[in-house]
């Protein structure tokens, strides 16, 4: 279940999130198959055609391909990327409700990914209220599940509210902990939330008018994502937003979205310093760059998609690509349907006034600015500054009962730590009294056998007892092989192996024995195996058995048949036979 839910995750965030970036090349991506039975292919879907995926989803639920519970998950999903305020409050009614849901209530990881849909409405809805609501609460759960990165990444979002309702340095501070927290190395989920971290940091500053400070950071997108292309294999692979899958083209798409992010905010800053700079050579420089980077961002996958197009119009506006720009403009009209008394639409207001001021048409442009001014007075303001300081107050609150119940918890665990101590001092002197005792008592029983011994004939006593010992010890010996034997046979016979999360436990206790037991089995039967190393034998023998009598089973069904993932099972059977499976299959064709 979690891995179903980290696959519908992966894909909701290569929807949502949206920029531009610096490099040199750019992947085309291939698109996806059409069909109602893979959730994962309804949300790429999304991203052009809303209504069919829509389409998709019901079909899928009622051919029963995707229970209720995640179908109403993914609608939810679907409904916060709308831009219609009705469908996303549809998200936050079916999200509250989800909530309540048996599969969430003792499941922190689909709690947190409904948390992150609502997170994601609220900042579409620029409701910065339940934006901190909902991120605080996220806060709490990373913080008992101990998850230090998903923990920083939403402190990153909360920094960016905080910027929202006028604490801007503390929001900043904020953002600037969560990033050097999370600027290193070494972890596919460490990257992508500093990817994220910096995106926050840059939407902050783009609010602020510091475009300047935006391209930096940007680019420390590039790089961190051209340091992980060139050492891909030091990257640990614990992250649902890429390790979930072995397909090389599901790697690039999110590779291809981080760099148009990052491209788009390139664009963005030159494109606005281009539109208010002073020095004309720099106006210059500046428009040059910013073209140069919209181009690189046209060529990007991601591009194709709605929410790439409305990201990246206002640089088209500010380089005076009117066409380019009405185009998206139209599009969201068209999605908004009678949904227009919001934010978006008035920025559409106004950017069809500039486009009409540019071509002349100084009557269109004058109406368009008189509806735009009249729209900005029922929309904008909305969060006053006394309602910026209550809510930050709120969260400063919240912020002090985290701590009182860190400061508690950490008394708690202290005084579990102390008692801890004194039981195991307990069980330590109990253990030596018995053992002591037991001592005493073999030794008693010692002396009492060596009394015995004392009043029998050497010779006899001497062979009667080495004859006794060998067969002891020959007994011993046959019944272990005997025991080992019966382990391998039932692995086999009852294709434990092909379980891909087959643990030594599930044999432990399946078969009643320690772990030292089996251990002891392995060394003494297994030639030395280790346990993963065993099974691991038996997959790739069975695996090579289907390969030499089956010749029409695709390779992805050996390794699902065997218990393998795909890439592991082209990994493990070339270092066991020296080739890859499909060179070996191909040789025996041959032959």
């Amino acid at each position: 279940m979690k891995q179903l839910v980290n696959l519908v995750y992966l894909i909701v965030a290569l929807l949502v999130l949206g920029g531009c970036g610096d490099g040199t090349s750019v992947r085309k991506l291939p698109h996806s198959g059409d069909t109602p039975y893979q959730q994962d292919t309804i949300l790429v879907i999304y991203a052009t055609e809303p209504e069919r995926a829509l389409r998709l989803l019901d079909s899928a639920m009622a051919l029963g391909n995707i229970s209720d519970y995640r179908g109403q998950f993914i609608r939810a999903t679907i409904y916060s990327k709308s831009l219609m305020e009705q469908q996303q409050d549809s998200a936050i009614s079916i999200c509250k409700t989800l909530l309540t849901h048996d599969s969430v209530r003792n499941e922190p990881v689909e709690k947190e990914n409904i948390l992150d849909i609502l997170i994601a409405t609220a900042r579409a809805k620029s409701d910065d209220e339940a934006y901190l609501q909902w991120a605080t609460q996220k806060v709490s759960i990373c913080q008992q599940q101990s998850e230090e990165t998903e923990r920083w990444r939403t402190e990153a979002e909360i920094g960016l509210v905080m910027t929202h309702l006028g604490q801007v340095s503390e929001g900043l501070k904020k953002l600037d902990e969560a990033i050097s927290r999370l600027d290193s190395p070494g972890s596919i989920n460490r990257m992508d939330a500093f990817i994220i971290a910096v995106k926050r940091k840059i939407n902050a500053l783009s609010d602020m008018g510091r475009n300047e400070d935006v391209i930096p950071l940007a680019q420390r997108i590039l790089d961190r994502l051209d340091h992980y292309e060139q050492h891909a294999k030091d990257y640990a692979e614990d992250s649902y937003r890429l390790s979930w899958s072995d397909h090389p083209a599901d790697r690039d798409r999110y590779l291809d979205f981080c760099r148009a992010q990052a491209w788009a905010f390139m664009a963005q800053a030159y494109a606005q310093k281009s539109h208010h700079g002073d020095v004309k050579t720099e106006k210059q420089t500046a428009a040059e760059k910013a073209h140069k980077y919209l181009a690189l961002f046209e060529q990007s996958g991601y591009s194709k998609t709605f929410m790439a197009r409305q990201m990246i119009a206002p640089a088209q506006m500010a380089l005076g690509m009117y066409d380019e720009a009405l185009a998206t403009y139209d599009e969201m009209e068209n999605r908004m349907g009678a949904d227009t008394l919001n934010a978006d639409y008035a920025l559409i207001l106004r950017s069809r006034a500039i486009a009409s001021r540019s071509k002349g048409h100084i009557a269109e442009a004058l109406d368009y600015q008189t509806r735009y001014a009249n729209l900005s007075k029922q929309v904008s303001d909305s969060l006053h500054k006394s309602q910026a300081h209550d809510y930050a107050a709120r969260y400063h609150a919240q912020e002090q009962q985290l701590k009182i119940q860190e400061r508690q918890a950490e008394a708690e665990r202290s005084h579990i730590f102390s008692v801890a101590l004194i039981i195991i001092a307990l069980m330590a002197i109990i253990f030596a009294v018995f053992f002591f005792r037991q001592k005493r008592i073999v030794s008693e029983k010692n002396r009492a056998l060596m009394r015995l011994i004392n009043g029998l004939p050497a010779a006899e006593f001497s062979g009667e007892n080495e004859e006794a010992d060998r067969e002891t010890e020959e007994e011993s010996v046959s019944a272990d092989t005997a025991f080992f034997h019966h382990i391998e046979h039932t692995i086999r016979t009852e294709r434990l192996y092909a379980n891909v999360n087959l643990q030594r436990q599930d044999i432990m206790e399946r078969f009643g024995i320690s772990r030292h037991a089996l251990n002891d089995l392995m060394n003494r039967y297994a030639g030395g195996l280790t346990f993963p190393q065993f099974i691991n034998t038996i997959r790739l023998e069975e695996a090579k058995h289907i390969l030499d009598t089956q010749g029409d089973t695709t390779l992805t069904a050996i390794a699902e048949e065997v218990g393998f993932t795909p890439a592991n099972f082209r990994e493990q059977f070339k270092r066991c036979y020296g080739m890859t499976p499909a060179e070996y299959r191909k040789e025996q064709e041959e032959k």
